[in-house]
């Protein structure tokens, strides 16, 4: 028969993209001014060029806010014509757009320019990191992850991030310490619970690991990933009825097209009198 694997090991960086998302509608003034800079400006015109250069950031923004991407980009490319010495926002904030469509090297290289000219910006590091794990070179991520936990180390998906860049290097103690450290700091991450659930399903702790993605369905009924992987731990202990059910829950909310191919299946082979257990 068919093997399967934990949903988190077939789509490796589900968690990591929802973490992308969330930094591409973080509020700015979570990270930045709304207002001016507070440097003097040295004569009129530069003033006028910051303030043209902050408008159409702000314009990008609500323009990305409503679905209308494009028109987003267009106002960020005004914003560092305008502005080009003090573009680190917008060049963050293209850098995302231009990630959420697939295009990560395009984005690795604005992320790039706006920590040149700001390296004090967390969120940039730690979304360039995002972008390297994207494209399978974690130890790349692990050195952006690093300066953002330096720059802001209170920000628990920083750490999330890290715990899947160290998994992929199969630093497994080192994972584990970033995952429960993001839970310390927010004790409701999904994305922690379901990475650390992952983890001990690779180190066949399997009552561990459904205990962790029992957790994520407390937290978000509504989130698929956990439902799956939940029944593949199942199958790894024979409970091949907690397994079906858990697999029909995930086939009425996930929407992925493979993933909905593997419960099918899965539940098929349920059905049957004996059941291989899956290897991760």
């Amino acid at each position: 028969m068919k093997r399967f694997a934990l949903y988190g090991l077939v789509t490796t960086l589900v968690v990591l993209i929802i973490a992308i998302a969330g930094w591409y509608v973080v509020e700015r003034q979570g990270w930045f001014p709304l207002g001016k800079s507070s440097a003097s400006p040295k004569q009129t015109q530069a003033t006028t060029r910051e303030d043209v250069a902050n408008d159409f950031v702000t314009l990008a923004l609500e323009k990305a806010r409503a679905g209308e991407v494009e028109e987003a980009l267009k106002a960020l490319d005004v914003a560092i014509a305008a502005n080009p010495q003090g573009a680190a926002e917008a060049y963050y904030y293209r850098g995302l757009i231009r990630g959420e469509q697939g295009n990560p090297n395009a984005a690795i290289e604005d992320l790039t320019k706006a920590i040149e000219i700001n390296p004090h910006m967390p969120q940039a590091w730690a979304a360039r990191g995002s972008f390297y794990l994207l494209q399978m070179r974690p130890a790349k991520a692990i050195e952006d992850f690093n300066k953002a936990i330096e720059l802001d180390p209170q920000h628990a998906p920083n750490y999330v991030n890290r715990g899947q860049a160290y998994m992929n290097l199969e630093m497994f103690d080192m994972a584990l310490q970033d995952f429960n450290k993001a839970l310390e700091l927010d004790p409701n991450s999904v994305a922690a619970y379901f990475n650390r659930g992952v983890l001990y399903f690779q180190q066949k702790k399997i009552d561990e690991a459904i205990a962790d993605f029992t957790k994520c369905i407390e937290l978000d009924p509504n989130a698929p990933a956990p439902y799956f992987n939940r029944a593949v731990a199942y199958i790894e202990k024979d409970e091949r009825e907690k397994a079906a059910v858990d697999l029909a829950v995930y086939l009425k909310i996930a929407k992925d097209e493979m993933g909905r191919h593997q419960a099918e299946a899965l539940l098929e082979n349920l059905k049957e009198p004996t059941l291989s257990k899956p290897s991760p």
